[in-house]
């Protein structure tokens, strides 16, 4: 795909978070708005986009091989990103940001943004889908683990079970019986599905477009940690993700669809579970808003380019 199609995807995302910023700014909104719609987001558009991202496509045994890669992978990566981070951010300003920092930089928005736009980037190849799903596992279970000590830096904050007990996860954990079985679902019941996992995309990004008014553009372009940030995490991260895969192809030939998946998804901006974590544990809000904000809109022009790269694989 060509840097321009790329590019006009991409703005077309982000231009959905124009009703959000819009609706909060003429106070048509209320200050809880971006917290009640997150709830719908994360118990009931993301958990459907996941079953309907599964129940939608075949199985076959084949797969299951590039499924062990695509969820290494993501481990392997978020952790060498996260110890990146750590080094890059040592002595970058206050102990509260620095952790939102590092965790802004390995914590991409897998789920809420990856899977859409994997979606609209390779229209009907179901395989890239399937990858993110799983690439999104993996997310989770990182997320809900070290992200929140890298955001808190508390151990007690932690929850193993949240590895499996949160919505997303859950979902494709009931899903998986009938996927590896190719259980064939009604017509009604996809469609249900469907629809509301297709509310993610456009919820993920009004949230967005809310907390964008709430935010004082100094504090978001003011700030270097948040440029930094975004440069670990749409540049470095993708990149590096590059690097580890052709080294890997060398000596281990992989699937060119799954490169090009874990490329792509390493590219994806932060993700909103920073800000909430943030928020629930007492950690950096503003810091989280920021780098939440900013790797959103700089993406419209990091994952074109980088995309031009995916010719190489």
């Amino acid at each position: 795909m060509d840097f321009l199609s790329t590019f006009l995807i991409v703005l077309l995302i982000i231009v959905l978070a124009v009703p959000g910023f819009v609706l909060r700014k003429v106070k048509l909104f209320g200050e809880k708005a971006a917290a009640v719609l997150a709830v719908l987001l994360l118990y009931v558009s993301q958990p459907s986009l996941m079953i309907s991202s599964l129940l939608g496509e075949r199985f076959e045994a084949s797969l299951l091989v590039n499924f062990a890669w695509v969820f290494g992978f993501a481990v392997v990566l978020q952790l060498l990103v996260y110890f990146a981070a750590k080094l890059i951010f040592l002595r970058a300003g206050e102990l509260p940001a620095r952790r939102v920092c590092v965790a802004s930089s390995y914590l991409g928005n897998v789920g809420f943004m990856g899977i859409p736009v994997m979606q609209m980037l390779f229209p009907g190849n179901g395989a890239l889908v399937l990858y993110a799903v799983v690439f999104n596992v993996a997310f989770n279970a990182m997320a809900w683990t070290l992200g929140i000590y890298a955001v808190t830096g508390m151990r007690k904050a932690v929850r193993p079970l949240k590895i499996l007990l949160n919505p997303p996860t859950v979902a494709t954990v009931v899903a998986l019986p009938f996927f590896f079985c190719n259980v064939q679902m009604p017509e009604q019941i996809l469609t249900v599905f469907g629809y509301l996992g297709d509310m993610t995309l456009p919820l993920s990004m009004i949230i967005l477009g809310v907390r964008l008014a709430d935010v004082h553009l100094r504090a978001l372009f003011g700030d270097w940690k948040v440029y930094l940030t975004a440069a670990v995490k749409l540049l470095v991260s993708p990149l590096l993700s590059l690097g580890i895969l052709v080294l890997v192809d060398l000596l281990v030939p992989l699937d060119t669809y799954v490169m090009i998946a874990l490329f792509i998804i390493a590219a994806m901006p932060t993700a909103s579970s920073v800000l909430n974590f943030a928020e629930r544990y007492g950690g950096d809000c503003d810091t989280a808003a920021c780098t939440t904000l900013m790797t959103t809109v700089l993406c419209v022009v990091t994952i074109p380019v980088l995309m031009l790269l995916c010719s190489f694989l």
